[in-house]
């Protein structure tokens, strides 16, 4: 699978800048860590509902990609469908990513 997105979220991962998993996330957002939440696209309607609640009370970016838990798991080593992202570099860069890849897609 040759996916930008994931590719660099891989970097992210090894730079210690993700964290994965609803109650991780959580912690992170308590702890003012988390500067961008991805979610994966078959992520369940209660964990989706969960985490867009505390994006909005913290006032943090969410995002919903393109790829499924299982394309995540493949290329990360973790199932997960829930991505809390801790460098604000790193968050725009996958910003920029997604936006690119929603822009070519409506091509």
């Amino acid at each position: 699978m040759n996916d930008k997105l994931l590719s660099f979220l891989g970097i992210a991962m090894r730079a210690g800048s993700i964290v994965f998993g609803m109650d991780e996330v959580k912690k992170n957002i308590l702890k003012n860590k988390i500067k961008l939440i991805l979610t994966a696209n078959d992520i369940s309607d209660n964990s989706y509902l969960k985490i867009q609640k505390h994006s909005i009370v913290n006032n943090i970016e969410f995002l919903k990609i393109k790829n499924t838990k299982d394309d995540i798991n493949m290329i990360l080593g973790k199932y997960s469908a829930i991505l809390g992202i801790k460098d604000i570099n790193f968050a725009n860069k996958i910003k920029s990513i997604v936006q690119e890849d929603n822009i070519l897609n409506k091509c």
